[in-house]
């Protein structure tokens, strides 16, 4: 026995084993159709569950949504789809974004009835519960990541056709307000300098105070990035040193690992030129290694990295990091953090004349209103050269 409709109602039937079958052909938002059936035990059941289908339908609500909860649906996403073109840091962050979803009743709802008022008290929960280890509050930035992440997947939800819209496109985030970094000044860069002189990690701090390196590319330099074409020293920047989450972790084992990564972005592949001062400081610094290596009974790497330990192998950035803030902070230069090195070089180069396009090259940025807007700081002196331009309308001006 079967029922069959005209087209848009659907049709029930009875199969062989006795069970009945209901079948509706939907049209999807990108044009495509899909026939979504379903078995049932009675024509009742089969019945009713046709009539909510065509009722869902006509009320404009997804039909052929999973039955997967949120919480499922992005953990799946990201093992199987995410997870694909991402750095093994930002797998790591991914990871920590989606600890902050289990942490909230949104794990439970199911993807089919996510909605934007759903993620918008997911995020206003967030922003009052702060950090899931410590009592400090989520930076607007971390906030704006994770959404990012959310709408990522949910965009993937729906061109596959799980949901029929992204409910992440209208909520609304905080403003991210860009602090501003610390910029050395020259008194400072020569303390400092100074303070790190006869110290085998002075070479970091030359790297990415006259560089402009991050500190993960400083730590990633070996003897074979330095290099030499046409009479100039220059450095050949290709990798990143990083702490990422070790995914494959076993119980007792690390549950983070160092990793040599590919440069932050694409552009980050690079090379940067020395400058003579720079050159006779990293190549100085290569000799002195070379002589250790001779005393080490065979025990130094064959390719040193330049930011070492005492047998040539590289040092965990964090290491870096603290040495620096310690001298730093021994020094009295406040509010220190490695980053700033880079900032300064970046701010000191346009000072000096560089034009954006070469700095943003030399920096490996994507482009040159990204340089402009987050790393370079004019101060004082260099406001008052660009108001000097102005100064013969202004004399003009009085003279009348």
């Amino acid at each position: 026995m079967s029922s069959k409709a005209s087209n848009g109602e659907g049709s029930i039937f009875r199969q062989k084993d006795g069970k009945w079958r209901g079948s509706l052909t939907v049209t999807l938002p990108d044009g495509t159709k899909k026939r979504p059936c379903k078995r049932f035990k009675t024509r009742r059941d089969a019945d009713q569950w046709l009539t909510k289908i065509k009722a869902d339908l006509q009320a404009g609500r997804p039909v052929l949504c999973s039955e997967l909860t949120f919480g499922e649906y992005i953990v799946q996403w990201l093992e199987k789809y995410g997870c694909m073109a991402i750095r093994d840091s930002t797998k790591m962050n991914y990871y920590g974004y989606i600890r902050h979803i289990q942490r909230h009743c949104i794990k439970n709802a199911k993807l089919k009835d996510l909605t934007t008022d759903d993620l918008q008290d997911f995020l206003l929960f967030l922003q009052s519960a702060g950090q899931m280890d410590t009592d400090k509050p989520l930076s607007a930035k971390t906030l704006h990541n994770i959404m990012n992440m959310v709408h990522k997947a949910l965009d993937h939800a729906v061109g596959r056709q799980l949901i029929y819209h992204n409910p992440a496109d209208y909520i609304q985030l905080p403003r991210v307000t860009t602090p501003m970094m610390r910029v050395l000044t020259e008194n400072e860069i020569g303390r400092f300098v100074a303070a790190m002189q006869g110290d085998s990690l002075q070479i970091a701090l030359v790297l990415m105070l006259f560089c402009g390196l991050r500190l993960g590319e400083a730590c990633a330099l070996t003897h074979d990035d330095v290099r030499c074409d046409d009479g100039i020293h220059y450095l050949s920047i290709t990798k990143s040193l990083n702490r990422i989450s070790n995914f494959e972790a076993r119980d007792g084992e690390p549950k983070t690992l160092l990793r040599i990564q590919e440069t932050k972005t694409s552009k980050g592949k690079r090379q940067v030129p020395l400058l003579p001062e720079v050159a006779d400081k990293v190549l100085s610094h290569m000799c002195w290694q070379k002589e250790q290596a001779e005393k080490s009974y065979g025990l130094y790497e064959e390719n040193p990295y330049l930011v070492s330990n005492e047998l040539g192998h590289f040092l965990d950035p964090g290491t870096v990091r603290k040495k620096l803030k310690a001298v730093a902070e021994s020094i009295g230069i406040t509010a220190f953090h490695p980053h700033c090195l880079r900032h300064t070089y970046a701010s000191k180069a346009v000072k000096c004349g560089v034009p954006l396009p070469y700095l943003s090259d030399i920096l490996g940025h994507e482009s040159t209103s990204f340089t402009a807007k987050v790393y370079v700081t004019l101060d004082l002196e260099g406001r008052a050269n660009a108001q000097a331009a102005m100064s013969e309308l202004v004399k003009s001006t009085f003279k009348k």
